[in-house]
């Protein structure tokens, strides 16, 4: 009977390898330098359509919100390794502390730009990210070229999320996922896998919540591949703990509504098939007709991915729609906007779309894998089926419709550097040691010396 019951864990294990953690298929590849050169291309471009969706002049004079009145803010006060280990919501920040550090670094006048760029650096790297850990899973360039793009403009995403410090644990967070389930090839890239896990675990808790797939990972490992993964997504995710248990720092109360079901079809469903923009025109018109259509259509495709598709699928299907809907609903209730980010009657908007940036993407990326694998998985790449046309064209569409979200009068007012010559005029007249300096939107602000105010006035 032991033995019996060790060789039925040993072929679940195989099992579960087999199903989740794929190796990429292998194919020629062009040389070190012609990869670099395409990857440096690549995030160039993603930087500058990614500032492009605030408008590049405005997107480079602005600072949102937490940006200056707590990264740089916090760069300007603390010490490097201070402001590092400093949290924020009642955990670290690590990533978005070092945009902080990167605005602080530049002259004063350029803090705006710098922190914008190096916050879409970030994305535009979470991106390539994706389009190498995915690669075992969806196989055809088309698609997973379509996923990268979601992820890197992503049509949920509103302007708070883009070209903000702050909010590039979202993008992270997707790419984190996609990182758990891959197999490099090589120990130089599962070190590379795990230092990004290690960023992003210090970065947000919310690794958490992929630790259901970790935990398979962890079952199934095989390799010391699969130890340096673990190890990052580990150490990422146990930093967090004393971190939040010793918080002293005032949390938003839970807050649990039935509008998070309603929350979840219109800013995750509805969204991840026609973006923001689309999505919510298609919300005006039709309201619930709409959202139960869609439901019913997921459903029914749920259905066949369990009667046609093979377990690898089915497998990744579970996980990438359990984890969207569980996160969400976490989220919305544990930072109590389910009613915020609801949709009224005849009425849309981007407000904290931020939310639903995973979730969508983790709904598109199973459709994708069921899309590339069906109707029954094949090894190497494939000619791209007319469901793949399809969803290309959709996501295509839900990009194109959502990608200015440009609005000046809540993001770009004032410009930075109207900010600054405000705040030097107000240390003349008041003959004070700093001055506010304000950011956007209306009402955030952050402190400044006088001395630099001087200095970058002139």
């Amino acid at each position: 009977m032991p033995e019996d019951s060790t060789t039925r864990l040993a072929a679940f294990r195989r099992s579960v390898r087999r199903w989740l953690f794929l190796v990429p298929a292998e194919r020629s590849r062009p040389g070190l330098v012609q990869l670099t050169l395409l990857a440096i291309s690549l995030i160039a471009l993603a930087i500058v359509l990614q500032l492009a969706r605030l408008d590049i002049g405005n997107a480079v004079e602005s600072l949102w919100a937490e940006d200056g009145s707590i990264l740089l803010q916090g760069a300007f006060e603390h010490g490097f390794l201070d402001a590092l280990a400093t949290p924020y919501a009642g955990y670290l920040i690590v990533v978005p502390r070092l945009i902080g550090e990167v605005g602080a670094a530049v002259p004063l006048r350029d803090a705006a730009a710098a922190i914008a760029i190096a916050s879409t650096i970030v994305v535009a790297v979470c991106g390539l990210v994706v389009w190498v850990a995915a690669a075992g899973h969806v196989r055809n360039p088309c698609l997973r070229g379509a996923l990268v793009a979601l992820t890197v403009l992503s049509p949920v995403a509103s302007l708070e999320s883009i070209a903000a410090g702050s909010y590039v644990l979202w993008y992270m967070l997707f790419a984190s996922f996609w990182v758990l389930l891959w197999t490099p090839r090589s120990s130089a890239g599962a070190v590379l896998g795990g230092l990004f896990l290690l960023l992003t675990g210090l970065s947000t808790p919310g690794v958490w919540f992929f630790a259901p797939v970790a935990a398979l990972r962890l079952l199934a490992a095989a390799d010391r591949r699969d130890a340096a993964i673990l190890a990052g997504y580990g150490i990422g995710a146990a930093v967090q703990v004393p971190v939040l248990a010793t918080n002293s720092e005032n949390a938003v109360d839970p807050l649990w509504t039935n509008d998070i079901w309603t929350s979840y079809l219109q800013r995750v469903l509805d969204g991840a098939v026609f973006g923001e923009r689309l999505g919510g025109f298609g919300w005006e018109q039709l309201g619930w007709v709409l959202l139960i259509g869609l439901l019913l259509a997921g459903l029914a495709g749920l259905a066949y991915v369990a009667w046609r598709s093979s377990a690898q699928v089915r497998s990744f299907v579970a996980i990438a729609v359990g984890t969207s809907l569980l996160m969400f609903v976490a989220s919305a209730y544990q930072r109590a906007v389910g009613g915020q980010v609801m949709w009224p009657a005849d009425v849309y908007f981007g407000n904290a779309g931020r939310y639903a940036i995973v979730p969508a993407l983790l709904l598109a990326s199973a459709a994708l894998v069921a899309i590339d694998r069906w109707p029954r998985p094949l090894p190497g790449p494939r000619r791209l089926p007319w469901a793949g046309i399809a969803a290309v064209a959709v996501a295509a569409v839900a990009i194109v419709s959502s990608f200015h979200v440009a609005e000046t009068a809540v993001r770009g007012t004032p410009h930075w550097s109207d900010a600054i010559e405000t705040a030097a005029a107000d240390c003349r007249r008041e003959d004070t040691e700093t001055a506010p300096v304000d950011v956007s939107p209306p009402g955030y602000a952050l402190f400044v010396s006088c001395e630099s105010l001087a200095d970058a006035s002139r």
